[in-house]
């Protein structure tokens, strides 16, 4: 099969691998180890079954980079979790500047980072897509204008509500089997920012100014989680 660039799927791996080490350190000072154990693995198990189930039966997509598991990046597992972790920590810091209660934080900090993380990937995923890091196996109705390795063009919507459902439905689990903490360690959001920023170096380069103006629901969560009060 045509696969992406092997120095480009080391890359991505390394990256992946220091951040994820990164959010985990990070989740340790902030929840322990049990906690800290619980939330890696349902921010890298819930979505590798949804990876399986679009790669595999649905046949939504398929990812060109290598090291793959069943079909699915073990880089790509540990990118969800960097991203579902910070999510959940810009999530948690706007909660506390809306001085929400703990009672309705697992009503609020769900949509909330699907928000988050679905603000991010509607730049990330069309730059991923020009990239060749995946290939869609039909054409989608976002970023229609960008063609993948294998000739279709576009993201599929129900792209976005996977990322909706997976980035909130760990954040919902989560807080279901403990109480959400108060998020002092800034680290796994600032860990957002380089993604989104090489993003907006591929929409500058390629003109593509209308992501930027979707995504931006994320900088300006980013910018309130990150202020000092």
């Amino acid at each position: 099969m045509n696969d992406a660039n092997p120095g480009l799927s080391k890359l991505l791996l390394a990256y992946t691998v220091l951040g994820a080490g990164l959010n985990f350190v990070s989740s340790v000072r902030t929840r322990g180890v049990r906690r800290s154990v619980f939330l890696f693995v349902l921010g890298t198990g819930l979505p590798a079954a949804g990876e399986l189930l679009a790669t595999g039966p649905l046949k939504l997509l398929r990812h060109r980079v290598r090291y793959r598991i069943a079909g699915v990046p073990f880089g790509i597992l540990l990118g969800w979790y960097a991203v579902v972790h910070g999510s959940l920590v810009v999530a948690g810091r706007v909660a506390e500047r809306l001085e929400l209660r703990q009672g309705s934080k697992i009503r609020t900090l769900p949509p909330l980072a699907a928000l988050v993380g679905l603000a991010l990937d509607l730049i990330l995923d069309p730059a991923g897509l020009d990239a060749g890091l995946w290939e869609w196996n039909a054409d989608g109705a976002y970023a229609a204008k960008i063609v993948g390795a294998n000739g279709n063009s576009g993201v599929p919507l129900v792209n976005y509500l996977g990322w909706a459902a997976l980035v909130g439905g760990v954040v919902y689990v989560y807080g279901l089997a403990y109480e959400y903490e108060v998020e002092e360690d800034l680290l796994p959001a600032v860990l957002l920012l380089p993604l989104y920023l090489a993003a907006v170096g591929w929409a500058l380069r390629r003109r593509k100014f209308g992501h930027l103006l979707y995504s931006v629901p994320f900088p300006v969560a980013l910018y309130a989680a990150l202020e000092k009060r």
